[in-house]
């Protein structure tokens, strides 16, 4: 809040101050609403009473938070060969708990709760073919 007088206020919205209101849990459209609701009077008539650049912008750094979506996982790597990557992988997927994989490079990401599954049942097939 930059100023605050009986009939006006000025504020600054940024990309910081939105993402601080969504971190709290405010939804970009509860503050597009508030907005809507405390703007000015003169604004009554001009349709939209809030610009579309300023309802989008907030809407943009909602969605720009939201991209991600975090999952504690343990990466496998280093396999010796295709065969093996291919089996832990399949044996991950058929859990249900294989959460990403590269193929081309061998990489897999298994979530934090199957890793102990996956773990035995690798230790399991090493030893069967040793």
């Amino acid at each position: 809040m930059l100023y605050r007088f009986p009939n006006l206020s000025v504020a600054v919205i940024t990309r910081d101050s939105v993402r601080q209101a969504l971190g709290s849990g405010i939804t970009a459209e509860q503050i597009i609403n508030f907005l809507r609701s405390h703007a000015h009077p003169r604004t009554a008539s001009q349709v939209p009473r809030i610009p579309p650049t300023i309802t989008d912008q907030i809407c943009l750094w909602e969605l720009e938070r939201d991209r991600f979506q975090f999952t504690d996982g343990v990466l496998y790597n280093q396999f010796l060969s295709s065969n093996d990557f291919e089996l832990l992988r399949d044996y991950a997927k058929d859990l249900g708990v294989l959460v990403w994989e590269n193929p081309q490079k061998r990489t897999m990401v298994v979530g934090k709760s199957g890793h102990d599954e996956v773990k035995r049942f690798w230790k399991r097939q090493k030893a069967a073919n040793s």
